[in-house]
């Protein structure tokens, strides 16, 4: 018998090979660089130029035999198995998520707390504390009574679970939208690639207006990428979503635009009256909305408005600093988006048969990718214009949704098809992961851990007592079922004012006044959020024999103390009053 070559028998077995990724992978393609490899081989018998074929033999059998089909995956198989990835990225997300620890920020703490008052005030009538509408950066009808009743029910951990399902929703609705733009591989590439970014992590387990927001952002985005192509205007539905969600935030405002030119981009394949008409529709039906509700809202409402979104203080962080901590958040992410306009742009697809989005002219691909990606960038130069790095961490990840589908696109276009450079796509992502780790738990150790502190100060409270404290919003939200902590008996250190001689004081001068009047019980600061107006307070208290330091408290995720002090004398005058 005569001995099958070796270059056959490397020949066949790279053709099972493949044929067995075909059976497991998602999007299977007909191109196969593996296909003719047999025939193409030189010296192979019956190949011209080779030697004869034996009668009889096995070359022979193999020469006259017709072509095996390819199996082909069904689609069914096709959606479940990448569903199933997804099932997995989004469990990743989840531990990545709930690997952090701390416990409350003083966002979290003043909107829940708020929440409940609302709750209260709507069911019974009781007092509010104070004008939210006037200064908070979302309606405080809307996601602190949302925060509240999960708070309600399994207190804050339930609080962040409800944003951590809203977070992994947002993953499944970039899957959606990226596999109905281009392909389920391309869908998973962009769940993936958002699913460990910093703000994906961190928004995940913080009770706050943001992960409702940018979950309702998503789900217009959605409905604009599903509908915008249909027969009936039902991406329509998407103006109210946006409605609700600028409300839950102000910021939200910011990617509204993106949205609407993005349900003219995926309307049709040309850039025409039906791209017009589509965007003009859906900004007329949002703008409109979104004057009613101001209408409704009244004077408290937009004056919260300007103050905490359109007359942002400016800080005095640098344009440098902010690049450098945008590069960090969401780097890697922008890059590979910017690879997938590139690629995306210059090539729809990646082989004869596997395209990899809608068609459309160049133009078309080149202005759909650079609004989705440049999408990304609305935060960061929004925030530079003002100098400030407040919540900067927070807002890339709304644009970052936007950009997640074509950041897939890049993602899969640098592991190539056939998974040539498989390698090159884990690193990149690998280092996305490490990234989006470890910046996320530094951000969520950036706030002392209050566990102690809370335990020691519910020690010295006192019926009308007044208690000064840096971010009095933790204590207030940790001891709202004692009846010796009720708001009205807060004040903390970013402002306050008092009376002295009969002249209305804030700033420094009314805080020394207070302490030496002996106006405040309890007195706590640990030289974090107010260094230099702790730095007074502590001074006056040293100075002040009717104070006393009841505690020293190590802070655990930071090198600095939590001090307490407690008047123990009469003091001057401690019926001063505040204004």
């Amino acid at each position: 018998m005569t001995e099958e070559p070796k270059d056959l028998q490397r020949a066949e077995a790279d053709t099972v090979m493949f044929a067995s990724l075909r059976a497991v992978l998602p999007n299977p393609t007909t191109e196969n660089r593996f296909t003719d490899l047999d025939r193409a081989l030189p010296g192979r018998p019956g190949v011209p130029g080779g030697p004869p074929v034996a009668p009889g033999s096995r070359s022979a059998r193999h020469h006259h035999r017709k072509p095996a089909e390819r199996p082909v995956v069904s689609p069914s198989r096709r959606v479940w198995l990448s569903r199933g990835v997804l099932v997995l990225i989004m469990a990743l997300q989840a531990a990545l998520t709930l690997r952090m620890s701390n416990t409350a920020f003083e966002d979290e703490a003043l909107y829940l707390y708020v929440g409940h008052l609302e709750i209260q005030h709507f069911l019974h009538g009781a007092s509010l504390q104070g004008d939210y509408p006037s200064y908070f950066s979302g309606a405080p009808v809307l996601y602190p009574v949302l925060g509240a009743i999960a708070d309600k029910i399994g207190g804050l951990a339930a609080a962040r679970a409800l944003s951590l399902a809203e977070m992994l929703a947002v993953t499944g609705l970039i899957y959606a939208m990226s596999k109905r733009l281009f392909n389920e591989r391309v869908a998973l590439c962009a769940a993936v690639v958002y699913a460990v970014t910093e703000p994906a992590l961190f928004l995940g387990h913080l009770a706050t207006y943001d992960a409702t927001a940018l979950f309702l952002l998503t789900v217009a985005t959605w409905l604009v990428v599903r509908f915008s192509d249909g027969r009936w205007p039902l991406y329509l539905l998407a103006a109210p979503v946006l409605t609700l969600a600028v409300a839950t935030k102000y910021a939200t405002l910011l990617w509204v635009p993106s949205v609407i030119l993005l349900a003219g981009l995926t309307s049709s394949p040309k850039i025409g009256r039906r791209a017009l008409a589509t965007s003009a529709a859906l900004a007329a039906a949002t703008v409109a909305m979104l004057v009613g509700a101001v209408y409704l809202a009244g004077p408290d409402y937009m004056a919260g408005f300007k103050f905490t979104t359109l007359d942002r203080f400016e800080g005095n962080a640098t344009t440098s600093s902010l690049l450098w901590d945008s590069a960090q958040w969401i780097g890697v992410p922008f890059l590979l988006a910017v690879i997938g306009v590139i690629c995306w742009t210059l090539r729809p697809f990646t082989d004869r048969v596997e395209r990899e989005g809608p068609g459309g002219s160049r133009v078309r691909r080149a202005l759909l990718g650079s609004l989705m990606a440049g999408s990304a960038l609305l935060a960061p130069i929004d925030q530079i214009h003002i100098h400030t790095e407040t919540s900067l961490f927070k807002h890339v990840g709304f644009g970052l949704m936007i950009a997640a589908p074509i950041a897939g696109v890049g993602l899969s276009r640098v592991i190539g098809d056939h998974f040539r450079r498989t390698q090159i796509g884990i690193a990149i992502w690998g280092l996305s992961l490490v990234v989006g780790m470890s910046t996320a738990n530094s951000q969520f150790d950036g706030w002392p851990n209050s566990t102690v502190f809370i335990k020691d100060f519910s020690r010295y409270l006192t019926p009308h007592g007044r208690y000064l404290v840096e971010v009095e919003e933790v204590p207030i939200y940790y001891l709202r079922h004692n009846p010796d902590a009720e708001p009205d008996q807060f004040t903390s250190t970013f402002y306050f004012g008092y009376v002295v001689n009969g002249v209305y004081t804030t700033g420094d001068p009314a805080y020394v006044a207070a302490i030496k009047d002996g106006y405040f019980n309890v007195i706590s600061y640990n030289y974090m959020t107010t260094e230099a107006v702790d730095g007074v307070i502590g001074q006056a208290l040293a100075t002040n024999p009717d104070y006393s330091l009841a505690a020293v408290i190590p802070i655990p995720n930071d090198d600095s103390n939590q001090y307490i002090w407690v008047k123990t004398g009469n003091g001057k005058n401690g019926n001063a009053k505040t204004g």
